[in-house]
């Protein structure tokens, strides 16, 4: 109880219609990094890509292609073994019907990836100005106290209006920064993902091709 007491009393010191886009914008933001955090660490990422693919090899100098079209299927929804799987399916194709077909599962891939991470970018800039217009609003009830209220009402108006600038201010950086540490985190992640299935994606051109032309 003690703790919603004093996020209420921070809502009011703050300007109540400030902080409340705030924390909207802070609730976005929570909503993406987690969900994107499962998608990338849980869902997306193949954990040791080097085995796997081993094993793809492994199957396809074997003739097994069928083999290894369901071993990528086992690894679904992991992002790697479903691009992989397009290329599988055209293994006796040409090589440029293999390329495309990777190439437009790579694209789509990467759709998948790289959605919604942009905006955190977006959501610190909105935090950063909400702060700043709760700064403005904060004073101005102090410089129209100034000009106006007189005594002991003057005073309590300017810390009025210094307390709402403040808190308005800091609840908008500390969210934005938030957000700015996430987007780092999660763009280098999907910079991870995105670069070990390009690697791998090149692998298999290789190994298949090496299939084609060995004796």
């Amino acid at each position: 109880m003690e703790v919603f007491t004093t996020i209420s009393r921070l809502f009011h010191e703050g300007g109540p219609a400030v902080m409340s886009s705030i924390f909207m914008v802070f609730l976005l933001a929570i909503v993406i990094i987690l969900e994107r955090s499962y998608r990338f660490w849980l869902q997306y990422d193949l954990g040791n890509s080097s085995a796997f693919m081993a094993a793809v090899q492994k199957m396809i100098m074997g003739e097994s292609i069928e083999n290894a079209i369901r071993l990528c299927h086992k690894a679904r929804p992991k992002l790697l073994p479903t691009v992989l799987t397009e290329g599988l399916k055209r293994a006796d194709d040409s090589a440029e019907e293999i390329e495309m077909a990777m190439e437009s599962a790579i694209l789509e891939a990467t759709a998948r990836v790289t959605k919604m991470v942009p905006l955190l970018g977006t959501a610190a800039n909105v935090a950063t100005l909400m702060g700043l217009l709760g700064t403005i609003f904060g004073l101005m009830k102090s410089f129209g106290a100034a000009a106006t209220a007189t005594g002991a009402q003057k005073q309590a108006l300017l810390a009025e209006g210094i307390s709402e600038a403040l808190t308005a201010t800091s609840f908008g950086l500390g969210t934005a920064l938030l957000c700015i540490l996430a987007h780092g985190i999660l763009t280098a992640k999907q910079t991870d993902i995105l670069n070990n299935i390009n690697l791998n994606v090149s692998k298999l051109m290789d190994i298949l091709y090496t299939r084609k032309v060995k004796p």
